[in-house]
């Protein structure tokens, strides 16, 4: 297999590629446009944080932070967080 550095997935994985390290959600990636193409809904701007446990457990620490996550209808990718005035409890991720 031999790669060129005009490979358009030279840095693909699994059809995603490194998009940097988000403030808040911390690593993130993005779909690979070579592969996928670019979501017509977010334009590519969905982002797909790569550490969290389960989505339950990924929601659960951003409404720790009084955030909650807007989510792309078309890829499912993060499009916005919006600050919430309730706070909810939040359940270890071994009880769901």
């Amino acid at each position: 297999m031999s790669f060129h550095l005009t490979d358009p997935c030279l840095w693909c994985i699994e059809q995603s590629i490194p998009a940097g390290i988000h403030d808040i959600l911390g690593p993130v990636y993005v779909p690979c446009p070579a592969c996928l193409g670019v979501c017509p809904t977010c334009e590519g701007e969905g982002l797909f944080p790569a550490d969290f446990t389960c989505m339950q457990c990924f929601c659960d620490r951003l409404f720790l932070l009084g955030l909650a996550p807007l989510f792309c209808a078309g890829c499912s990718g993060v499009i916005d967080l919006v600050y919430c005035d309730t706070r909810r409890e939040v359940t270890p991720h071994v009880h769901h």
